[in-house]
């Protein structure tokens, strides 16, 4: 598939950040990646005709886009799979440059959003973009009681004094980021739970956003609100501890 051919519906789509160049090519939980993007586009597909042929095609996709991704090197590249204007569906990847990386984040509450297929990431891609266009900053997307459940391109952690806090809401997307970073939580002997977050509540916390491309961003304004400043040498020993994760796009 071409990027000519990249029009239709873009069912499911799985991004990570990229160091290095060919054989040292690297990503952060590179397996958990491929994984989430396997679960994604076989629960998306319509009948077992599809899933067949996603089973089969799957694996020398992944095995050229390993290849493809390590010879770009260091950026930013999405795995995709597209139902096309002619109802067929096609894998694709997407080598894209690596943004401008930033180390905090500012966010704002979008009250009343609603995403199609919340635990599903691609096909709110767009709409989540304009929505972080037209706030400004990282949008907080709400329940319909003001609980948080993510950001638009992050998931949302915090502290609880020194227990490692994660969003309880299945209507969102499964962060690998998070789960890496929950993982290193637990063998570091910290406390990790899994709890509500009301938006009322979110100035009383330490707050990070989390994701594939940026790693671990402190909140510093929530809604044009200081919040708390971070444990400075905790901060630094997680973001150590995620540096540790990254794997070879190529193993020996």
């Amino acid at each position: 598939m071409t990027d000519q051919d990249r029009s239709g519906q873009l069912l499911a789509a799985d991004s990570f950040r990229v160091r290095g160049i060919g054989a040292r090519a690297e990503v952060r939980g590179w397996s958990l990646h491929a994984e989430r993007f396997a679960r994604t586009a076989a629960d998306c597909l319509r009948d077992t005709t599809e899933r067949a042929w996603l089973a089969e095609s799957l694996p020398g996709f992944l095995a050229q886009a390993r290849a493809d991704i390590a010879a770009f090197g260091e950026g930013f590249p999405r795995l995709e799979l597209w139902r096309r204007s002619d109802d067929t569906v096609r894998l694709h990847l997407a080598v894209r440059p690596l943004p401008v990386l930033s180390d905090h984040l500012s966010v704002r509450s979008a009250h009343g959003f609603s995403l199609t297929d919340p635990r599903r990431k691609g096909p709110n891609i767009e709409r989540l973009m304009a929505l972080n266009r037209d706030l400004g900053a990282e949008a907080l997307l709400l329940d319909a009681h003001g609980n948080i459940r993510e950001g638009a391109t992050t998931s949302i952690l915090w502290w609880d004094g020194d227990t490692l806090c994660q969003i309880t809401d299945e209507e969102r997307v499964s962060s690998v980021t998070e789960r890496l970073l929950l993982d290193i939580a637990h063998r570091s002997g910290y406390p990790v739970a899994s709890r509500r977050l009301s938006l009322t509540r979110l100035a009383h916390f330490e707050t990070w956003a989390v994701n594939a491309l940026h790693g671990i961003r402190p909140i510093t304004q929530a809604d044009s609100e200081p919040m708390p400043d971070p444990d400075s040498p905790r901060l630094s020993a997680f973001r150590a501890a995620l540096d540790a994760t990254w794997e070879p796009l190529h193993p020996e």
